[in-house]
C-alpha cells in the first residue's frame, strides 16, 4: 500500500491520516476521549483521503496526561489489569517506519498530538521492557519516573533499533548477517551519511520497518512484544 506526499487526494487510495502538530516541552494539554471513529459512509465507494503530513511529537521528558479514555484493554487474562494506550495498541492508528526520525510519524484522523504524551499504560509504570520476537537477542528498556508516556515508548523503539552492530553481534548465521547486510545496502544507498554508520539492528528486520503495535508477552511475563510489518 503506497503512501505519497503533496499529491492531491484525488490521484490515489491509500489508509486515511491527518494533519497534527503537538507542542513540545513540558506543558500538558488537556485531552479528552480517544482516535475518534471515522464518519459512516454509505455502500457508496469511499472517497479519496486527504494528504499526509508529519507529526512533530513532545520532548521524551513532556509531562504526561492520564486519560482512561484513550487506552485499551490488553486481551490476554495475566494482563486484566494493565490497559495499553490505543497508539500503542494494533491498528495502527499512527504511522511509525523505525528507519526513520520520529519528526516522519504521521496519526490518523481523529488522534491528536497531544495523546503522544499521554501515559503508555494505564495504570502508570515507570519501565516498560519490549522485546522482539524476530531479534531476541536486543531488548528495548523504556524509563521515565514519571510514568512511561507514548512519546517515551516509540523514542527508544527508534534509539535502540538504530544502534550500530559491533563485531561480536554479527556472529549470526550467514543466511541472517547476508539478509541484513541486503537490508542495510539498500537503506543506505541514497544516504553515504548511513553507509559511514555500517549495519544497524533495524537492518536485521529486513523490510518490516512499520511498527504495528505491542502486546503481552506470550510467557505471562510482564513485558511486552513488539510487533512489525512491511507497510501499513
Amino acid at each position: 500500500m503506497n503512501y505519497r506526499i503533496g499529491v492531491p487526494a484525488s490521484s490515489f487510495h491509500h489508509r486515511s491520516w491527518a494533519v497534527h502538530s503537538a507542542q513540545s516541552g513540558s506543558t500538558s494539554q488537556a485531552f479528552q476521549g480517544h482516535c475518534s471513529a471515522p464518519p459512516a459512509t454509505s455502500p457508496s465507494p469511499i472517497p479519496n483521503t486527504p494528504l499526509l503530513h508529519p507529526v512533530s511529537l513532545p520532548h521524551p521528558n513532556a509531562a504526561s496526561h492520564q486519560s482512561p479514555m484513550s487506552y485499551q484493554h490488553s486481551s490476554t487474562s495475566h494482563s486484566s489489569f494493565i490497559v495499553l494506550h490505543s497508539l500503542l495498541s494494533y491498528g495502527p492508528n499512527l504511522k511509525f517506519n523505525v528507519t526513520r526520525d520520529l519528526t516522519h510519524v504521521q496519526l490518523r484522523p481523529g488522534c491528536r498530538a497531544t495523546m503522544l504524551q499521554e501515559l503508555a499504560v494505564q495504570p502508570p509504570v515507570s519501565h516498560m521492557i519490549i522485546t522482539i520476537p524476530e531479534l531476541p537477542a536486543w531488548t528495548i528498556d523504556v524509563v521515565n519516573p514519571r510514568g512511561v508516556t507514548v512519546n517515551n515508548v516509540l523514542a527508544m523503539i527508534r534509539e535502540t533499533l538504530n544502534r550500530s552492530v559491533t563485531s561480536h553481534e554479527m556472529q549470526r548465521s550467514s543466511r541472517v548477517v547476508n539478509a541484513a547486510i541486503d537490508s542495510f545496502r539498500a537503506r543506505s544507498r541514497a544516504d553515504p551519511r548511513e553507509h559511514t554508520q555500517g549495519v544497524k539492528r533495524v537492518d536485521f528486520l529486513g523490510p518490516k520497518v512499520f511498527f504495528v503495535g505491542l502486546a503481552r508477552a506470550r510467557d505471562g511475563s510482564d513485558s511486552w512484544e513488539i510487533h512489525f510489518a512491511q507497510n501499513v
